[in-house]
């Protein structure tokens, strides 16, 4: 028997077997670059730039190995301006649709990922068509279509969640896992393990499991991506052929007595060219760049090599295969998205700021910064550094801060007068003896920080705000002291000593006691201040003693007692400061000092920036002449 189909039936008898042979067939492959080229779109909302992507030569080698099935670890120590987050966002695209491949990316935090997601990945799945036709959800609220997750045609996933919770590493069975600003991370996530950790259990199971870290690396005792690229089978580096003697070498800052390196004339950013470590013959960013299609990514270590991150060979030029686990190191003198004149440029304005140098190092070189290098400040440098002020006040337009500390027999008080930059002049330093159980001993303390203090032009000052440490023995004595006087101008701190929080944090209603008690981020406030010791140019930052008997050798002794130190709690490294059972008492005050004009900036509308050591008295609010009487001097309980 016989059946005639019509033309009609047959092109619908031919689509249908179209259909399901489609589920037989495989794509050919692809590199991460070759489908980045092909397929992958920067989007408004994340690059500078919109357009097609083109993978630029310094990216091939680290795309490439993101995407190869023989590398399952992946670490890369960068820079900013490099373009890795839009490796990334196509590295999300490639593995969705080429590969077909479950992912789950991490964000430090829930707030993070949730702006990941929105301004990178769904730009990406909407702009990028090989990916947006497995999304007939886009654009649409759909239960495949959540903040935190993405369920595709082809039946995968993409997970996007904040590292912070244990709960989110939890569940899930994922082919690759990533982690975006590794070194942001917490390093022991809710006390059950580090990120990677705690993540990478969630690709065991897979046939083909990668974990992807990248990050800008911070301190390096704790930095977790120099940690986890320090422990990869090799570290690989862009070597660049030198553009006239032609041999190879990794692009270095060096500085200025290095025989290698950028190079330019005094103060004149434009002039900067670099320097080859072989021939000794300097070459602009225009001759590097013109030799970016002959880099070779090489591991100074163990001699492995690859130019495209495909193929691996090892020192001898030995095809081997490829490593199961690689780290990578790029900064941004490879960059085309900036200019060697701007690094030079950003570099003179951090030289002599060590927190604004430690952000150099990190953004910038992609280098971790040492916070133990150059760390013990010399008590008797700081010492000889002492002026002798014209006035009690050496400066008009200026804020007063006190801090007050208390111990079991007395109360430590330093006065600093404020100006912009956070340039600060130390003006007293006193100890009151008594017994803090009684009221005389603060009935003093109210004489003595309501008293006033003279500048240059005879203009009277008062001071602004003051910090009273509560955490002693007498905190009901504090408490009362700030409700008896005013619980806005006499507020009660406590520290906290844990890395990362802010250096004051404001309450916003009253405790059951009825005061502010302000919380004081202690190991925040004491890194800014010991990198602050070593600016020695008055300006931003700079800090200023006075020529007299309180600021003697044994207050700047005791004021550098303290020192990082690295201790282990339950497996875990941490930073640690401790003054070694010495006397740290005027390091304290410093830090409530410190945290006295943040708490003035930001919650006081104190506009520091109007008050210059330089400007005119009236640039500040008005100050008036004392009527009569001499100037105040110190009364009782000096030493």
């Amino acid at each position: 028997m016989t059946t005639s189909l019509n033309s009609t039936q047959l092109e619908n008898l031919k689509r249908a077997v179209r259909v399901g042979l489609k589920a037989f067939a495989r794509p050919e492959p692809m590199t991460l670059v070759e489908w980045a080229d092909e397929n992958f779109y920067l989007s408004s909302e994340s690059s500078y730039i919109e357009g097609r992507w083109q993978t630029l030569p310094f990216q091939i080698a680290m795309m490439n190995a993101i995407g190869h099935d023989d590398i399952v670890y992946v670490n890369i120590v960068k820079s900013a301006r490099v373009g890795y987050s839009q490796m990334i966002r196509a590295a999300l695209g490639y593995f969705t649709e080429h590969k077909t491949r479950n992912l789950l990316l991490f964000q430090p935090t829930d707030g993070a990922a949730s702006s990941f997601m929105k301004s990178s990945v769904e730009t990406m799945i909407r702009d990028v068509p090989v990916v947006k036709a497995l999304a007939p959800w886009i654009g649409k609220k759909h239960r495949d279509n959540t903040l935190d997750t993405k369920r595709f045609s082809n039946g995968k996933q993409l997970w996007c969640l904040g590292g912070t919770a244990a709960k989110n590493y939890r569940e899930k069975s994922v082919d690759v896992v990533a982690y975006d600003e590794l070194a942001a991370f917490d390093q022991d996530v809710e006390k059950e393990g580090s990120p990677t950790f705690l993540g990478d259990k969630r690709i065991e199971g897979s046939v083909f499991p990668k974990s992807v870290r990248g990050s800008t690396p911070k301190v390096l005792d704790t930095c977790q991506i120099t940690k986890a690229a320090s422990e990869a089978e090799c570290m690989l580096k862009a070597h660049i052929p030198c553009p006239h003697c032609h041999e190879e070498q990794v692009l270095k800052w060096g500085g200025k007595e290095a025989h290698f390196g950028f190079k330019w004339d005094d103060d004149n950013p434009k002039s900067v060219q670099y320097l080859c470590e072989h021939c000794a013959t300097l070459g602009s960013q225009g001759d590097y760049q013109a030799q970016h299609e002959n880099i070779v990514w090489r591991c100074e270590t163990t001699g492995i090599w690859t130019k495209d991150g495909i193929s691996y060979f090892d020192a001898d030029g030995t095809r081997r295969e490829a490593p199961e686990s690689v780290g990578f190191h790029v900064w941004t003198a490879y960059s085309p998205f900036t200019t060697w004149r701007r690094i030079v440029t950003d570099f003179l304005k951090a030289k002599n700021d060590p927190s604004k140098l430690k952000t150099f190092i990190n953004t910038t070189l992609g280098e971790a910064w040492d916070d133990t290098e150059g760390e013990k400040v010399d008590p008797e440098s700081l010492f000889a550094r002492r002026e002798h002020y014209q006035a009690e006040v050496p400066v008009d337009s200026c804020i007063l801060t006190a801090a007050v500390d208390t111990q079991d027999d007395r109360l430590e008080i330093e006065v600093k007068a404020w100006v912009n930059g956070e340039e600060s002049f130390d003006i007293s330093y006193e100890r009151l003896y008594g017994d803090l159980s009684r009221s005389e001993i603060w009935d003093l303390l109210h004489k003595r920080l309501t008293r006033q203090f003279t500048s240059v032009s005879g203009a009277i000052h008062d001071v602004k705000l003051t910090l009273i440490d509560s955490g002693g023995h007498f905190t009901d004595e504090v408490y009362k002291f700030s409700k008896k006087y005013g619980i806005r101008k006499f507020i009660p701190i406590k520290g906290h000593s844990q890395s990362g929080k802010p250096v004051v944090a404001f309450p916003r209603k009253r405790n059951e006691k009825g005061v502010y008690l302000t919380m004081i981020g202690t190991d925040t406030a004491k890194e800014i201040i010991t990198s602050r010791f070593r600016i020695m140019n008055p300006g931003e930052g700079y800090m200023h003693w006075p020529v007299s008997d309180e600021f003697d050798e044994t207050y700047f002794q005791q004021l550098t007692n303290e020192r990082r130190k690295i201790v282990y709690r339950k497996g875990r490294k941490q930073i640690e400061w401790d003054a070694g059972g010495r006397r740290n008492e005027p390091f304290d005050t410093a830090v409530y000092n410190l945290a006295a004009i943040r708490l003035l900036q930001q919650h006081f509308g104190i506009n520091l920036s109007r008050y210059r050591k330089d400007g005119d008295p009236t640039e500040a609010p008005a100050t008036k002449k004392r009527k009569t009487g001499k100037v105040h001097k110190p009364a009782g309980g000096w030493l």
